[in-house]
């Protein structure tokens, strides 16, 4: 996979390698019937633009790298089964949000965030998110970020970038080789890549035309929406096991079939409809409520 060219070649190779339909496989005939309406899709807008962090691209970058470090796995398991995160009312990735911007302040720039976090102290963060699943690593993660000036030049990089007119899966790829902690050791690069999709809607959010080019689907509610809809076919064991709450392992070949179905997934209903892999994602994301009782897999992961 080195002599790929691009990042997204090397991430979609991954999937490839990964990929098991007798585990899970990708429904072309569903994704066949899929009515072709691109004039439906959008691509994602969070309201950055109308926060303090907003004010800069630098800082409204500097927010998105800094969200995402923390953007995973919102649940801990319980001997009941699983407690999910909440934040002053708001839940899972939500919560975090609305955690963040109380620590981030009225400042433009991250000085809160780091003299309140950039230690790396557990105690630190379990008292500024709450009750949050693996404050350790999230406060290990942080503290890679925040180090020095390293957020600065990350944020600088990719505002300079953003002047193309186009944000990819290399800059991601970038993003991951600066903060190989904190955004280094997945394979599929999801939350790497959730940073440049919050910094291209806040450009969006702007009037600012953007081209994100990237995957960013292997994650645990794309699965499930894309399961729902019948694009995904999950073996019945597999689902039953999903379907009881069961865990899957980390890298084991349920969870790497799980993923790279839904990457190459999400890439062909894209290519189907005629509209981006950011807004496919996107429109999945918007969606996700609309699953019913299906659960999403558990995996006891930083990645997603």
């Amino acid at each position: 996979m080195d002599k790929l060219h691009t990042a997204k070649e090397r991430l979609l190779a991954q999937a490839h390698l990964d990929y098991q339909p007798e585990l899970v496989g990708v429904d072309q005939e569903s994704i066949s019937r899929l009515p072709a309406r691109a004039e439906r899709f959008s691509h994602l807008t969070v309201g950055l633009f109308g926060k303090p962090a907003g004010r800069t691209p630098e800082g409204a970058a500097a927010y998105s790298i800094a969200l995402n470090s923390l953007n995973f796995m919102f649940w801990t398991p319980t001997p009941q089964g699983i407690a999910r995160y909440h934040w002053r009312g708001e839940g899972g990735a939500h919560g975090l949000m609305a955690a963040l911007d109380s620590i981030w302040g009225d400042e433009s720039t991250p000085i809160r965030l780091r003299a309140l976090l950039g230690s790396g102290e557990e105690q630190a963060l379990v008292d500024a998110l709450g009750d949050i699943s693996m404050p350790r690593r999230r406060a290990q993660f942080l503290r890679e970020i925040l180090f020095e000036d390293q957020l600065e030049q990350a944020s600088a990089e990719l505002v300079a970038a953003s002047k193309s007119g186009r944000l990819t899966t290399d800059d991601a790829e970038r993003l991951a080789k600066r903060f190989t902690m904190a955004y280094g050791q997945d394979a599929y690069l999801v939350r790497a890549q959730l940073a440049l999709m919050w910094f291209a809607g806040y450009l969006i959010e702007q009037g600012i035309e953007i081209e994100c080019d990237i995957t960013v689907a292997a994650s645990y509610q794309m699965p499930r929406v894309m399961r729902s809809i019948k694009i995904l076919r999950f073996a019945p064991e597999l689902a039953a096991r999903i379907d009881s709450h069961s865990l899957i392992l980390r890298n084991s070949a349920e969870e790497r079939a799980i993923r790279s179905a839904t990457v190459l997934g999400a890439q062909a209903m894209a290519q189907h409809l005629g509209v981006s892999e950011h807004a496919m994602v996107n429109v999945l994301w918007q969606n996700r409520h609309a699953c019913g009782a299906i659960p999403y897999h558990l995996t006891i992961t930083t990645d997603y």
